[in-house]
């Protein structure tokens, strides 16, 4: 009997995700009226970036900003997310051999400050991990990730410009590939 349940909330879960990947493809000749395809209404200007902040582990607001004059990838996670805590070793190997050069890795959990506090110390990243999760997934929304599911991940030239978003976990090798090419050189 426990073997059916485990059956049944296993095909539930990968039910849901199909939906959620469903739901999220691109719409067929979607804007094509005009003969030009429509772009997502995201509020993803640098000055909507960069003006936003989110606190800390120590509870002190860091405004996004702080780091526009470099090549910088957020990452939206969660305690709770397995593909999120898949990937996060591959950010932090990232950081500590290109952060001076001119990369920054930011986390923004859509979590609690306490569960990432207890994260953090038993898996430190090496990175800003910034918490706040009633505002942090609205924010992944305005910016592209429409279904507000993680991960979620993207990567922003020095100046503000999006050049990479991603739902979903990311591979080691299309991220150094993507730092290798666009760091300032």
């Amino acid at each position: 009997m426990p073997k059916v349940i485990l059956g049944l909330g296993v095909a539930c879960l990968l039910t849901l995700a199909g939906i959620g990947l469903w739901l999220d493809r691109p719409a067929p000749n979607r804007g094509m009226l005009t003969g030009v395809p429509a772009v997502e209404k995201t509020d993803a200007s640098a000055g909507a970036i960069y003006s936003v902040g989110f606190p800390d582990l120590e509870g002190r607001e860091q405004s996004l900003g702080q780091w526009q004059n470099k090549l910088l990838i957020i990452n939206f996670w969660a305690t709770w997310c397995a593909p999120c805590k898949e990937e996060m070793p591959i950010f932090a190997k990232l950081q500590q051999t290109y952060g001076s050069r001119g990369l920054q890795i930011v986390g923004i959990a859509v979590d609690s400050s306490v569960n990432v506090a207890k994260f953090s110390q038993k898996s430190p990243m090496g990175y800003p991990l910034l918490v706040d999760e009633a505002r942090a997934i609205e924010f992944s929304k305005r910016l592209g990730n429409r279904l507000g599911l993680l991960p979620f991940t993207l990567v922003l030239k020095p100046g503000g410009e999006i050049i990479f978003t991603r739902l979903g976990i990311v591979t080691e090798r299309e991220m150094v590939d993507l730092i290798v090419k666009n760091l300032v050189k």
